[in-house]
């Protein structure tokens, strides 16, 4: 008999570009294969820190980028260049009497107690935003017409000006779009290489201030994510590739880069959404579909909630603030995105004395350049990743499994700066400044799960990140979490999330009337339109219209109440059966998240949303060889400081390759590999898994 013919290898990469190091991942679809590669980020060109971990890991396989059937790519270009203000040269059009939205803000105090307050600058200056003699009433119809010959002069002075991109936004324009479409007409007419964002386009919602905002940001990084996509294609097909980029975007899905090129607003926080979307991937075969996660990198930590498999978002994010990690100090930018709380807490945090001469962490990063001052690369600071490395938790001579070489003195020498002038030693100041980091994660961790109603007793802790998993255990630990779960190849957790997750995106539209008075024809409109665009958003990334998935909510609120909250719709048409079943849902989902809900007072729907997506690739995580012995082989034994003990105890260090599924480690331990590196604590038991995620089971009170 003949063999059967095998099929191709389906090869997908993912490299996810981060503060301090870019991650990447190949895998083999059909198979669960995993390839692992890390690299330096290079700020000054990404690209390059991309091509320093491709090309290594193809040339160790023994394979070409022709070989890659798809390549996904998480970047921080759109929030480093709001953050940085390196944007275009931008203008803004907005209704007569409204340019000044984006400085007014919403004039509320994000410290009342702060005498001089400082607020983010606007992306436009004033002398570069004009006001456009035009009106819609809240239903979109016209009170005063688009003033065309205004529109015409204000297109010539853009020109004289210099001016790259422009972002119009009409008052209302989210129920009707002709006013800001036809302005647009007019400016590309007169300056035909001016790029133009319309609020209808990029966020068709109500909130004239967060739509201003969205839309200049939209437009401020619009001509740098052309040649920033093109780079990087440039430089995957120095190596074979020859197929299309695709990019994470910030509400979980993968877009093409057509799309990202149009709405680069929408890649915002896209390394760390993927993350989440990793934790989703694993918590499926591990049949866990509630996870807290926990992403430690070089710069930030982020805290996560994963509910029934489903990542917790929300519909606005702050970038930019003027008063780092304080709510209110930032732009509020209006886009569907996973929900992540991000704290100032990564290896290349900073330590310091602070103004009244006590010990502090962050929020200010050493990154990739000079990096901490164990990198030998310059860093003179004491950081995180420098405590570790005196507390034992990292081996010198086996990070990124031992490509990269730690100076252990460098490390010490940096917190004597700190230690002297406190009256410490080194070793007490490397156990302060590791444990002011965790408790600030400790601190934001709280608050995040507790308002939205979830119970860390009941949770797991995903850890992942570089440095994550040595953090792990101590914050859960902390919560009296039931544990934490650690997957394989933990450091580059983010990246795998690309290549698992679905093309996916999510569109929405303002439209705000109570439920019992909704014409059930108008709301069939509404929605019927957003589906067509992400039909034809998902054929340009390639999805079968066979394989499109529509899912449908409303944004309900009481009738006058100031904030809402989002409930699914059922299958089916639109009718008023049906909306008379959204009133009670609504009810029911307001009293599950805040504890109660007025039935007297009706529900008024204020956005549609609608999230249209192909099937999610079903990528096997593959079994790990099982062990005849709970007994797991220990590579070495070194000093490791627990704060449950007090002290430096011997513990065992076992190589993670090694283990088998079945191992069973009591008590402390540390595992290395090339990605990062695991702390285990005295309380727990730890466990190899069938897929190889270390396990580390606690009890109730924090005990094993």
């Amino acid at each position: 008999m003949a063999d059967m013919p095998h099929a191709a290898p389906d090869w997908r990469l993912g490299f996810d570009i981060g503060g301090t190091f870019t991650d990447i991942v190949l895998v083999e679809s059909g198979t669960g294969e995993t390839h692992l590669g890390k690299s330096l980020t290079t700020p000054q060109d990404p690209s390059v820190g991309v091509a320093n971990g491709v090309a290594p890991l193809f040339q160790r396989l023994g394979m070409g980028g022709s070989e890659v059937s798809v390549a996904i790519h998480a970047t921080t270009l759109i929030t480093n260049a709001l953050i940085e203000r390196k944007g275009a040269r931008t203008a803004l059009l907005a209704t007569q009497g409204f340019r000044d939205t984006i400085e007014m803000a919403t004039e509320l105090r994000y410290d009342n107690y702060a005498i001089s307050l400082a607020m983010p600058e606007p992306l436009v200056s004033r002398r570069l935003r004009f006001d456009v003699p035009e009106r819609l009433d809240r239903d979109g119809n016209v009170l005063v017409p688009l003033d065309e010959a205004k529109v015409r002069e204000i297109a010539g002075t853009l020109k004289a000006e210099g001016v790259e991109t422009v972002a119009i936004v009409f008052l209302h324009s989210f129920r009707n779009a002709a006013h800001e479409e036809r302005a647009a007409e007019i400016v590309r007419e007169v300056c035909p290489d001016i790029l133009v964002s319309l609020s209808s386009h990029v966020s068709p919602e109500i909130r004239e201030y967060e739509r201003s905002v969205t839309t200049c940001a939209n437009a401020f990084v619009q001509p740098l994510t052309p040649r920033y996509i093109d780079k990087a294609l440039q430089g995957l097909a120095s190596s074979g590739y020859a197929n299309p980029l695709y990019v994470m975007v910030s509400s979980g899905g993968i877009a093409s880069a057509e799309v990202a090129k149009d709405l680069p607003i929408r890649l915002l926080e896209s390394g760390p959404t993927a993350g989440v979307m990793a934790a989703i991937y694993y918590g499926k075969a591990l049949g866990i579909g509630d996870l807290v996660t926990f992403d430690m990198g070089g710069t930030t930590a982020k805290i996560g909630l994963v509910s029934d498999y489903r990542a917790q978002k929300s519909n606005v994010f702050e970038v930019g603030r003027v008063s780092r990690f304080q709510k209110g100090s930032g732009l509020p930018v209006r886009i569907p995105m996973v929900e992540l709380i991000e704290i100032g807490a990564g290896g290349g945090s900073i330590a310091k004395v602070n103004t009244v001469g006590l010990l502090d962490v962050g929020p200010d990063s050493a990154g990739a350049v000079p990096g901490p001052a164990c990198y030998g690369r310059g860093g003179t600071r004491p950081t995180v990743t420098d405590a570790n490395v005196v507390l034992g938790y990292l081996n010198p001579d086996y990070f990124l499994g031992g490509e990269m070489q730690l100076d252990a003195a460098a490390a010490r020498d940096a917190i004597a700066t700190l230690s002297a002038p406190l009256g410490e030693s080194v070793e007490a100041c490397a156990r302060g400044i590791a444990s002011i980091v965790n408790q600030n994660m400790l601190a934001a961790s709280k608050i995040h799960i507790a308002e939205r109603g979830a119970d860390p007793r009941k949770l797991y802790l995903f850890a992942f990140g570089g440095a994550g998993p040595a953090h792990a255990y101590e914050l859960a630990r902390s919560l009296h979490m039931k544990g934490v779960i650690v997957p394989p190849g933990a450091g580059a957790t983010s990246a795998m999330g690309l290549v698992t997750a679905p093309v996916s995106f999510d569109f929405a539209r303002s439209f705000m009337v109570r439920l019992d008075r909704a014409a059930p024809d108008e709301l069939t409109a509404v929605f019927a339109q957003m589906e067509a665009e992400g039909a034809e958003t998902m054929a340009q990334a390639g999805v079968p219209a066979g394989d499109i998935v529509v899912e449908r909510t409303m944004d309900l609120r009481h009738a006058g109440q100031g904030y809402q909250v989002n409930v699914a719709m059922p299958d089916g048409p639109i009718d008023r059966a049906m909306l008379d079943t959204m009133g009670p849902r609504f009810y029911a989902a307001h009293e599950e998240r805040f504890g109660h809900a007025h039935t007297m007072i009706p529900a008024e729907l204020v956005t549609c949303r609608v999230t249209v997506s192909g099937r999610v690739a079903s990528i096997p995580v593959p079994d790990i060889a099982a062990s005849t012995d709970e007994a797991a082989p220990v590579k070495a034994w070194r000093m490791v400081y627990f704060p449950e003990l007090g002290t430096e105890v011997e513990t065992p260090v076992y190589e993670r390759s090694q283990l088998r599924h079945g191992h069973r480690i009591p008590g402390a331990a540390v595992f290395e590999e090339r990605e990062c590196t695991i702390v285990a604590g005295p309380s727990a038991t730890t466990t190899i898994d069938r897929y190889g995620s270390v396990r580390m089971d606690l009890t109730a009170d924090g005990s094993a």
